[in-house]
């Protein structure tokens, strides 16, 4: 806008559309176009309020009655002439009145003050106030909208599909918010803004939203790409206002659980018996995410409890597959969707029936351990979590309670690497055992759970320096290191990758 102004041009801001709303107050829905409108009203308000300090009250008065405001004689009060949504309201109210929030209370006030900003530049001092009239003017005459006004919300959403139909995730949500509104009607128009509202707000970005509301749909219809997504909602949601109140009040309810499903520490999971919290950070640490619509399926047509038993099972299958490399692409979601449709038809009660669904994708016992001692180098975060199951299924295999178990996702606990990460090439023997280091360096069976008040002074000691320590450690895999009578090497090494994956079997059975 600011070289169009320069160059003595027009500027064209796009398509504008409007609606009447469903009230009758002779006020138009803004359908496209709400944040390029605010904007403008925001930029107006900064002006009116440089204006203001600049002592120029008449002209501040004038963008103020022109722009933003009319005192209503029927009303007896000032009626702003743009009403933006629930959530917004309260801070475009006080830039109104000319008391706004502090600049990093919302989005609505980080922008007025942004924008206020470049009011300030514009008019640095009181001989300068005409800059901010000749701005205002060309708001007035030089900026091109254009402005389609349908007979009504159908219409007017029909019109606004046509426009934004790109296929992209943000024009995704947009398209579903406003094919819901015009559906809604009426009766339901207020019930779906205030449910869109309260499930949008949940997201920091767009596409995140665009992500829950297709697994949300896969955990009823089946796998869909992003790109189908909003033509396959419009298919699913029928029965006008009804049908869209079921709709959101149902997709509410597989949200709460979708958050839950990403914080261990979420309330929802105290009230359970079953400690699924390994589980659910190792959903976050690998981001398996193929799996969720099958989760958001089992909670919502299982018991809560053998929905949350569950996770540990989907866990445990996302790690074999993640082992074996079959949890990429799209085959593992599909794999996953087929079962979630499963579960939601009936036709899948248990995890004993959507198992046999698993067999492409899960590896059986013997091609698992094989593929757990080839695996190859892994994050210290991730192996935290693999070593904490190892551990725990090592307790049990010897009949000894996990409770005293360290939190190994506390700060307290870290990665040892037996052979010291930083390691050179003196010393080794050969430029090939030295080889063979570099491959072994970060993976698991070159690992250890230790607590950091014990890593702390071993730095990058070797193995004969550092076993002492081991044997003070809490966690018995790594106490057994300093068992060990010919120390640490190669031979070592190999043995302990072989007990790793006879354990493995059972920390994530299939």
């Amino acid at each position: 806008m600011e070289k169009a102004r320069a160059d003595g041009n027009s500027y064209f801001m796009g398509t504008v559309v409007l609606a009447d709303a469903p009230n009758g107050d002779n006020r138009k829905l803004i359908i496209d176009g709400q944040q390029r409108i605010t904007t403008t009203a925001l930029l107006i308000a900064a002006v009116r309020d440089r204006l203001r300090e600049l002592k120029k009250d008449m002209p501040a008065q004038s963008v103020e009655s022109t722009h933003l405001s009319n005192y209503v004689l029927a009303e007896e009060e000032t009626i702003s002439k743009l009403t933006l949504s629930p959530e917004d309201q309260p801070a475009y109210d006080a830039i109104l009145v000319s008391t706004p929030r502090v600049a990093k209370a919302d989005g609505v006030s980080r922008s007025y003050w942004q924008l206020k900003a470049r009011a300030d530049d514009r008019a640095p001092s009181e001989d300068d106030y005409r800059q901010l009239i000749e701005l205002v003017t060309f708001l007035d005459k030089n900026v091109q909208v254009l402005l389609a006004v349908a007979t009504g919300l159908p219409e007017a959403y029909v019109i606004f599909e046509t426009l934004n139909d790109r296929g992209a995730d943000l024009t995704t949500a947009d398209l579903l918010k406003n094919f819901l509104f015009s559906e809604a009607g009426a009766s339901a128009i207020a019930f779906a803004q205030a449910s869109w509202t309260r499930m949008s707000s949940r997201f920091d970005k767009p596409e995140d939203f665009v992500k829950f509301l297709r697994y949300e749909y896969m955990s009823r219809r089946g796998q869909v790409t992003n790109r189908g997504l909003y033509k396959a909602l419009q298919a699913d949601i029928s029965g006008g206002a009804a049908g869209v109140r079921k709709y959101l009040e149902h997709t509410e309810k597989a949200l709460a659980r979708y958050v839950a499903l990403r914080e261990p520490d979420d309330a929802s999971w105290s009230s359970q018996a079953i400690e699924i919290k390994d589980s659910l950070l190792a959903f976050r640490r690998f981001g398996f995410e193929a799996s969720t619509p099958l989760l958001l399926a089992a909670f919502a047509n299982w018991s809560h409890s053998n929905a949350t038993r569950f996770v540990d099972t989907v866990a445990a299958w996302s790690v074999r597959a993640l082992m074996a490399g079959t949890l990429g692409g799209g085959v593992a979601e599909k794999a996953f969707c087929d079962a979630a449709v499963a579960v939601t038809s009936g036709a899948a009660k248990s995890a004993t029936d959507i198992r046999p669904m698993m067999d492409d994708l899960v590896p059986d016992d013997s091609a698992f351990r094989q593929a757990f001692m080839a695996f190859g180098p892994i994050t210290t975060t991730r192996a935290k979590y693999l070593l904490a199951c190892l551990e725990r299924q090592y307790l049990d295999n010897l009949g000894e309670p996990t409770d005293a178990m360290p939190d190994w996702s506390a700060k307290t606990v870290s990665v040892e690497h037996i052979f010291a990460r930083s390691s050179n090439r003196e010393r080794f023997d050969t430029d090939d055992d030295f080889d063979r280091f570099a491959l072994l360096r970060d993976q698991l069976q070159n690992l250890a759970l230790l607590e950091r008040s014990l890593n702390g002074n071993l730095e990058d000691k070797p193995f004969e320096e550092k076993v002492a320590t081991y044997s003070e450690s809490k966690f018995a895999l790594t106490r057994r290191l300093s068992e060990l009578e010919n120390g640490w090497n190669f031979g070592a090494a190999q043995q302990r990758a072989e007990e790793l994956a006879g354990l493995a079997i059972g920390a994530w059975p299939r």
